[in-house]
């Protein structure tokens, strides 16, 4: 993000503008006069402020997978789908070029990170999990929508960015199913990695956010939420209950031997477990069959209709406790 900013406005000032033309790469013009460096400065930002800003909020959203592979492997990751989507899309102008296609304003290589970018929209698809929000003509809007909706904006500039970002889509596959031996040809030599954290990780790192730590993966931070709304759905029982019953039985059900978290670190086992030491309190409120309504939400979250009816049985019909118990058990 930084190189895409400082690059933009470097090219945008009066002192600076001869830089622009280092971000021209013409194909195969390129070839003939040995300035294939070209390849790779014509990658460094965009020249457009609206595919600067979109490519910005993606690179932003999408460090969430280095937190997922961690720094070195998601920095291969970069190198081999970066340079697969500069070949494709290299091999894709030559071969219109033959036969007499120009798609590119005679084989300009669209300038701007489309191979660092897109190829991560695949592992996007399949990794980052879709619920369903809600539906504007039947068409089901989650929170993935607006990422999608965001690089179709940064692609729609032209046919030779459509082109740009497919070839990054195709590199990302060839990378996730290992086409040719990706991951191991093209992948951050160790000491290059150990060399960039004792440099530039000690310039660029950040200490631990005031809130608290966050997990190094998707799996430990969607715990780490788990567990406050754990935390929350207890207390605001505790609340109903002393409201409801009075002091003494709200401590019991919030008390010290219930609120410690049990032995896979989790606050909500002590729940169940007084549940049943109590014998079922609440057997009338879980005799209630759950609603269509709720069934159908949980199942168009990605559960199985068997798990949800017997969360929500467990849960008193309370939608959001049954998916706290969905959750915690995938």
């Amino acid at each position: 993000m930084g190189c895409m900013f400082l690059t933009c406005t470097a090219i945008n000032m009066p002192m600076l503008a001869y830089l622009r033309r280092f971000l021209v790469c013409k194909l195969p013009d390129i070839f003939r006069e040995r300035e294939i460096w070209r390849l790779l400065t014509s990658r460094l930002t965009f020249l457009d402020t609206k595919d600067l800003v979109c490519g910005a909020l993606l690179i932003y959203y999408f460090r969430v997978f280095e937190r997922r592979y961690g720094s070195h492997k998601f920095a291969s990751y970069l190198l081999a789908t970066c340079t697969v989507a500069t070949l494709l899309e290299t091999a894709v102008i030559l071969a219109l070029q033959q036969f007499d296609v120009d798609l590119h304003s005679g084989g300009y290589l669209p300038p701007g990170p489309y191979g660092l970018i897109f190829p991560l929209f695949v592992s996007f698809f399949f990794d980052i999990p879709r619920v369903a929000h809600t539906y504007v003509l039947g068409i089901p809007v989650t929170g993935k929508t607006l990422t999608y909706l965001v690089g179709l904006q940064v692609c729609s500039t032209s046919v030779a960015a459509v082109i740009s970002g497919l070839c990054g889509i195709v590199a990302g596959l060839m990378y996730r199913h290992n086409v040719l031996w990706l991951g191991r040809w093209l992948a951050v030599p160790r000491w290059l990695a150990r060399l960039s954290g004792a440099t530039l990780g000690r310039v660029l790192s950040s200490g631990a956010p005031q809130e608290g730590s966050i997990g190094a993966t998707l799996e430990i931070q969607r715990a780490q939420q788990l567990e406050v709304l754990e935390q929350q759905v207890l207390l605001s029982r505790a609340r109903d209950m002393r409201r409801q019953q009075g002091q003494g039985f709200a401590e019991t059900l919030v008390g010290p031997d219930n609120y410690w978290p049990n032995e896979n670190g989790s606050i909500f086992g002590g729940f169940l477990r007084n549940r049943r030491q109590t014998g079922g309190r609440n057997n009338v409120e879980a005799s209630v069959q759950p609603s269509e309504e709720q069934v159908q939400t949980l199942v168009e979250m990605g559960f199985e209709r068997t798990r949800v009816l017997s969360a929500l049985r467990n849960a008193d019909n309370d939608i959001i406790s049954a998916t706290n118990l969905l959750l915690h058990e995938s």
